[in-house]
């Protein structure tokens, strides 16, 4: 059972209305979906430099520490990522 939100819950008045010659936001548009690939392209990017980092950094504590942030991070992404 998934619960749908209206815009008016959490979008101002007047969002999709814009000036003249302005781009309408339109998911699942092309723009929209070029987008999203240059998003998610850029986080695994920055997530290989993360890795890479972790592995050239000579101080162990160091990448560890790292590596525990980043693994409490992952997990509260994916956790949250079941609410509504």
């Amino acid at each position: 059972m998934t619960k749908q939100l209206k815009t008016t819950d959490y979008m101002v008045d007047g969002w999709d209305r814009g000036p003249s010659g302005c781009h309408p936001y339109k998911r699942g548009s092309r723009h929209n979906k070029i987008g999203m690939w240059i998003m998610w392209l850029f986080y695994i990017v920055v997530s290989c430099q993360v890795v890479y980092a972790l592995s050239v950094i000579p101080f162990w504590p160091i990448p560890v520490m790292m590596g525990v942030a980043l693994s409490l991070m992952f997990y509260v992404v994916i956790t949250a990522g079941g609410t509504n």
